[in-house]
């Protein structure tokens, strides 16, 4: 249950991936990353979705590289081919999860609720910025780069 009194509906849906990643569960998203009891179902599958459509985007070079020498799935990878895939996999599921929050907190101010109900938490800008860069910092650390670029001009 939520502060706001409203249990916490736990949808249970796995979103298929393209082979290559994992696979998105819904509720471990609403578990992990604990989003406000308001948000409707429909809203997190979207927001997901979205979300891992634009990580996997982010991550094709790395994908190719990484199928060049013998990789098919991340989860499932040899140890020799993949040193710490579970690592990889977690990272992978960071950079969607976050990036997927930092979208769906944007739409809090537009759910329905009592003035007083109202939490600067859910909705401050800076917890859109703070989600992005987590899902930004997964994303390099899975292409081996670190969490900030410098190039001489």
């Amino acid at each position: 249950m939520s502060f706001s009194g409203k249990p916490t509906t736990f949808v249970e849906q796995t979103l298929e991936n393209d082979g290559f990643w994992p696979n998105l569960s819904v509720s471990e998203f609403q578990k992990g990353y604990r989003l406000p009891a308001e948000f409707l179902g429909e809203l997190l599958t979207d927001a997901l979705s979205i979300a891992m459509a634009e990580v996997n985007v982010d991550l094709a070079k790395l994908k190719a590289r990484w199928q060049t020498v013998g990789i098919t799935n991340v989860e499932s990878a040899d140890s020799t081919l993949l040193p710490e895939r579970a690592l990889k996999a977690k990272l992978y599921k960071r950079a969607v999860y976050c990036r997927a929050k930092a979208s769906a907190l944007q739409q809090f101010p537009t759910v329905t609720r009592r003035e007083s109900a109202e939490n600067t938490g859910k909705e401050a800008p800076e917890r859109e910025d703070t989600f992005l860069a987590f899902s930004q910092q997964a994303v390099r650390a899975l292409q081996g780069r670190g969490r900030i670029t410098a190039v001489l001009l």
